[in-house]
């Protein structure tokens, strides 16, 4: 079959009974929201609590494995539960799809019990297969395996700024890309084999490398159609509704503003929509594909296309569509009245705005205080003489052209260093020559304390007796990576206002810092949400495109860490500064459109 004649076939049957289709996906989407992952983190937090664990992440893997050995076995378990909570979900999502293809009358507790028992007929060795095999379709996930399940695996957009910037890398980085999306081409079908056809991991390994042999082309180019046919869907209804709501901006307010919650409400149930009809229909063209190689059974029942179940069931199906629509207008109504939202903080990274200086140098802390951003971040290194210098990197080499640290030169030698960056020159601060300079042009600073295993046992302590009262009185504030500064600085000096840095949202940490400093790639909703709740702040960080500033401004958080300052108190003025109903609507169809291609 023709990839032409497979895509139409894959839409028409999408079309012939869609209304079972977006049924069997929204429900399985209720289940999965409402019930197993707000269950999988509650069982995260019991683990955490049960153990003493006060937060998760690369830097404490070593004291976890040898302080916490109970509590890792705990997560290894949680994990591979919720592996085969996901290996569950697109079964029970390809066998339903399968039987209203195929006009079988089942009832969703029935589809749900087959997929479980579908499950159970892997070996370990064919779930253990399972796991390479979603890091291999993993560039595929995001756009059609959608599962809250995996809304975490990401990698973080910091090790993907660091690998493009290395030449060496980037190459690297796009020959395993390109492998990668190559494999994932090849493997396509095995998870279609494994859940419809029951084969075996090794099995279905084979036979999905034999069925895509001479047709990788193919198979990408029928994810390109689908994909593209979703997007275009989007954009047609944000287009339209923009232009409906210019037009109802020009009558009475209440008019425009019942137009625009309405409005908002349509446009956030159409791109959940689109979501699932692309999701379903590229599931039915992989089992068209596997039809065609006659793998799988095509009997077909004499009963209409349709999911059997109870009126109990439809009621509470109602039921909740109401409530999810009627929470959608209040959301919205709230939004657009800017009570929803607060604007957040404008903090320039490193001291710069798009290139404009040497980073942590004083000439472009000058030149960039004169934008007013809220707060410059800044790094700060122990020397060899136990004074402090700014400076971001551990080894100098990348800025100034020499091979040692921080650590090995005294805070003179180090002053004598000159950095050079952007098409600039400046001499290496230290710590004070820096807090004069923000303090003679009232600039506010998020200072972040590096740490190394060379440090002075009193480092913190100095640190605390030299620079307290002055940031106090300066109202700056500090963050840091290593969770010991955290914990000591709220010890010892708990006047200071102490954010802690976490590059990947794990699960939610349980300190006593006032905020945390979190990489956006991982941050939720949830994660600011409950921060809140513990009357803790968020700082998002490195966010330099306007579709990301976006997302963070929709999230809530109480600031934005940024290499381009300007372009965030542009977006945050667009935000905030008496937009239009119609400029609203525009940016909340930018986010959504940016949530569901992540």
């Amino acid at each position: 079959m023709t990839t032409k004649r497979l895509l139409r076939k894959s839409f028409r049957s999408f079309f012939n009974n869609w209304g079972a289709y977006l049924t069997l996906i929204i429900v399985m989407n209720l289940i999965l929201t409402v019930i197993i992952v707000p269950l999988m983190q509650w069982l995260t937090k019991v683990i955490l609590t049960f153990n003493h664990i006060p937060y998760l992440s690369y830097t404490n893997v070593v004291w976890l494995v040898t302080q916490r050995p109970t509590a890792v076995i705990e997560l290894i378990v949680l994990a591979l539960v919720i592996l085969a909570l996901v290996f569950w979900q697109f079964s029970f999502m390809l066998l339903g799809i399968e039987g209203i293809c195929h006009n079988q009358d089942r009832r969703l507790t029935q589809i749900a019990v087959k997929a479980l028992k579908s499950l159970g007929h892997q070996r370990l060795s064919s779930f253990l297969i399972f796991i390479p095999y979603f890091a291999i379709i993993l560039p595929f996930s995001k756009m059609y395996f959608i599962s809250p399940l995996l809304d975490k695996v990401k990698i973080p957009i910091f090790i993907l700024n660091y690998l493009t910037n290395n030449l060496v890398y980037a190459i690297l980085g796009l020959i395993v890309f390109l492998t990668i999306n190559y494999l994932a081409i090849r493997f396509i079908q095995v998870l279609p084999l494994m859940i419809l056809d029951r084969q075996r991991g090794i099995q279905a390994v084979k036979s999905s490398w034999q069925f895509t042999r001479h047709h990788t082309w193919a198979y990408l180019w029928r994810i390109v159609v689908i994909g593209l046919t979703g997007v275009v869907a989007t954009l047609a209804m944000s287009f339209g509704l923009y232009l409906l709501q210019l037009q109802l901006d020009k009558g009475q307010n209440i008019v425009a503003f019942t137009g625009a919650v309405i409005n908002m409400a349509i446009l956030a149930v159409w791109t959940q929509l689109v979501a699932a009809a692309a999701l379903v229909i590229f599931a039915l063209m992989l089992l068209h594909g596997l039809e065609q190689q006659v793998i799988i059974g095509t009997q077909k029942s004499d009963v209409p296309a349709t999911l059997k179940w109870s009126k109990r069931v439809q009621w509470l199906a109602f039921a909740l569509i109401l409530l999810f629509l009627a929470s959608q207008m209040a959301s919205n109504a709230i939004y657009l009245r800017g009570a929803m939202l607060s604007k957040p903080l404008a903090i320039s990274h490193r001291g710069v705005d798009d290139e404009n200086g040497v980073q942590n140098t004083i000439p472009a802390l000058i030149k960039t205080s004169r934008e007013k951003p809220a707060y410059v971040e800044m790094d700060i290194h122990e020397t060899k003489d136990h004074q402090f210098v700014v400076m971001h990197d551990e080894n100098l080499q990348n800025l100034t052209g020499v091979n040692k640290a921080s650590y090995q030169l005294t805070l003179k030698q180090l002053t004598r260093l000159t950095a050079r960056e952007n098409g600039y020159h400046a001499h290496v601060p230290s710590f004070d020559a820096y807090l004069k300079a923000a303090e003679q042009h009232h600039q506010r600073l998020l200072v972040e304390i590096k740490t190394t295993p060379h440090d002075s046992s009193d480092m913190l302590a100095r640190f605390i007796a030299r620079y307290e009262n002055r940031l106090l009185a300066d109202h700056d504030r500090i963050h840091s990576l290593d969770y010991h500064v955290v914990s000591g600085l709220k010890k010892h000096a708990p006047k200071l206002y102490v954010s802690y840095i976490l590059p990947y949202n794990f699960t939610f940490p349980q300190t006593d810092a006032n905020a945390y400093t979190m990489e956006e790639t991982t941050l939720d909703n949830t994660f600011v949400e409950q921060a809140h709740t513990a009357n803790q702040a968020v700082f998002a960080w490195t966010v330099n495109t306007e579709a990301d500033m976006q997302s963070m401004i929709f999230l809530n958080v109480d600031g934005i860490i940024t290499d381009n300052l300007g372009d965030l108190q542009e977006t945050i003025k667009e935000n905030f500064d008496h937009p239009t109903y119609a400029s609203r609507l525009l940016i909340y169809a930018m986010q959504l459109e940016n949530n569901y291609s992540e």
